[in-house]
Parts: C-alpha cells; structure tokens; sequence
C-alpha cells in the first residue's frame, strides 16, 4: 500500500510549477509533474529529484486529462492533491 501522498502540478516543467514541485518533493509527496511536452517535463522531473515523475498533460485538451487520469489511476490509485 502506498504511504506517500501523491500530488500533481500542472505546469510543472517551469516557473511556479517547478518550484512548487520541489517543495511537494521536500515534504515527502510522490510528485508528478504535469507538462504539455513530455521531454520538457522529463527533464523537469529529474531536476526535482527522487520522487518526481513526468507525465504528459494538456489541461486543454480532454483526452490529454482522461489519458493523465487513466495512468495515475492505474498506476497510483489516487491523487491527494492537485495544483492547477
């Protein structure tokens, strides 16, 4: 059973979104780190550390957010948290 708090940044491959990623990281929460390109969140994910994960997401775009949803689902079984 997974004891960390799982969050997801939207955005996250820059700016705010990044910041607030290495945080969530600092505090312990498994981090996955929403971006539109996914390289771009890839390399964002591994500047924030262990416990950050890239995963591909365009939040204007519903199949993106079904895909994005359908992958933490399946992989994590829940969010606990969302910044958008």
């Amino acid at each position: 059973m997974q004891t960390q708090q799982i969050a997801l940044v939207t955005g996250a491959n820059q700016g705010i979104g990044l910041q607030i990623a290495k945080d969530l990281v600092a505090k312990g929460y498994t981090v996955l780190v929403g971006s539109r390109d996914l390289q771009k969140g890839e390399t964002a994910a591994q500047s924030v550390g262990a416990g950050a994960l890239a995963i591909q997401l365009d939040v204007t775009d519903s199949a993106s957010i079904a895909a994005a949803a359908e992958r933490i689902r399946s992989e994590f079984g829940r969010l606990d948290l969302l910044i958008n």
